[in-house]
């Protein structure tokens, strides 16, 4: 079998698992123990610095974001360095609460991403991105990150995405975090009814990003979210 046959394989199962995380989330559960929430480094407000440097080490699960994000977090995060190929890319948005209106404080946002090449890392090791980052809500419920716009997946029909996790105190009580659709492009040609027909939805918020370009020439979009309580199975 090459290797390319086998990335896909890879590839095509952590689509697939990320697709049935919810189903199979209970059972996971006993597994693995609750993520303990603090209260510790929470942003009264969206003024502060970004934090600067949150290129992910190789030696991180990503498919667990809250297994090991950062005691303290701002509202706003920066990914890619500026050496990073790629064309610079600017999210942001709001977390509401589950009536859609009211600010989320506290919800730790976690996104990763290809690079510029479609690929994780020198491996191509979905578990192992290397862009990747984590971004807390202050009273607001604002968030933003500064990176690259990530490219397809080579050789795959797969429109090119964000992957995007929550997670906070009174959410997801089987499961410290929880997958939302990933941020796709408007632009984006792979975009087929057969593949907005996968979105499930869950982020409450349209998922597809118009990107517009600002006069330094960087791509900005604004993806707002609203949060579930999600219950444990009986």
């Amino acid at each position: 079998m090459s290797n390319e046959v086998i990335m896909r394989d890879r590839l095509a199962k952590h689509d697939e698992t990320r697709r049935q995380f919810i189903k199979r989330a209970s059972l996971l559960a006993v597994a693995f123990p609750m993520f303990p929430f603090t209260a510790g480094g929470l942003n009264s407000c969206s003024n502060a610095g970004p934090n600067i440097g949150t290129v992910a080490s190789q030696n991180n699960n990503t498919l667990c974001g809250a297994c090991d994000a950062p005691a303290n977090l701002l509202w706003r995060t920066v990914i890619a360095p500026q050496s990073e190929p790629g064309e610079p890319l600017l999210l942001s948005g709001t977390i509401y609460q589950p009536d859609g209106v009211t600010p989320a404080e506290g919800i730790t946002l976690y996104v990763y991403h290809t690079d510029a090449t479609g690929r994780y890392n020198e491996r191509d090791d979905a578990s192992l991105a290397r862009l990747r980052g984590w971004m807390r809500t202050g009273r607001d419920g604002k968030y933003e990150f500064r990176t690259i716009k990530p490219a397809p997946y080579p050789n795959r029909a797969t429109p090119a995405h964000i992957h995007t996790h929550v997670f906070g105190p009174g959410y997801s009580e089987y499961w410290p975090e929880y997958w939302i659709d990933s941020s796709w492009f408007t632009s984006d040609p792979l975009i087929t009814p057969s593949e907005r027909a996968r979105l499930s939805g869950r982020g409450g918020f349209p998922s597809i990003i118009t990107l517009e370009r600002d006069a330094n020439g960087v791509l900005k979009g604004t993806r707002n979210i609203k949060l579930e309580h999600l219950q444990a199975r009986g």
